[in-house]
């Protein structure tokens, strides 16, 4: 695929497919966050223990709470942080505890970030993005699109360079699932 395509990439997600795009911060592998296959192809191609969680991308901050239980108070500290480079980390509602494949204590990390190559893909798509940085396990997070390994790329169904939207550095967590705010990471 020679340029983004929003329709394109959003049905190929919607089948299982990764793809790399920047996230603000550092380059991410996406996957639909609804699609088991997809999580499980990043967790293959990345070499992720499957023990660790994936994050999930929203559109927009409000859809939180569609997905996690949110307290008057951790909404305040959600429209602090989003749309941003922080992750925030919430419990999941009931019902929703086994939307996710790549969940497994009840929590999710959030992102929302102002990007209109994001939105248009969740928007044709009708839901969710999960993702996770766009390297090796264990390996550094590249810092620019050429530092990612050409393995990786040649193993997803699209990548999106653009290093003029990558800060070059992972988003803050945030724990939000207490009563005590909790960085996990700077």
């Amino acid at each position: 695929m020679d340029k983004f395509n929003a329709k394109e990439i959003a049905a190929a997600l919607e089948k299982g497919a990764v793809v790399i795009l920047p996230t603000g911060t550092v380059y991410g592998l996406l996957c639909s966050a609804l699609n088991k296959k997809g999580a499980a192809e990043i967790y293959r191609i990345k070499g992720r223990n499957e023990n660790k969680p994936l994050q999930v991308f929203l559109p927009d901050r409000s859809m939180i709470s569609e997905y996690a239980a949110v307290s008057p108070e951790q909404k305040s500290r959600i429209d602090g942080f989003l749309p941003g480079a922080f992750t925030v980390i919430l419990n999941l509602r009931p019902e929703h505890k086994n939307t996710f494949s790549f969940l497994k204590n009840g929590t999710a990390g959030f992102r929302v970030i102002d990007s209109p190559l994001f939105s248009g893909i969740m928007k044709e798509l009708g839901g969710p993005l999960a993702a996770t940085s766009a390297n090796i396990s264990g390996m550094e997070t590249p810092k620019k699109f050429a530092d990612i390994d050409k393995n990786i790329i040649k193993a997803v169904f699209y990548a999106f360079e653009d290093d003029g939207q990558v800060k070059g550095k992972a988003s803050t967590v945030i724990d939000l699932t207490a009563k005590v705010m909790k960085v996990i990471r700077k």
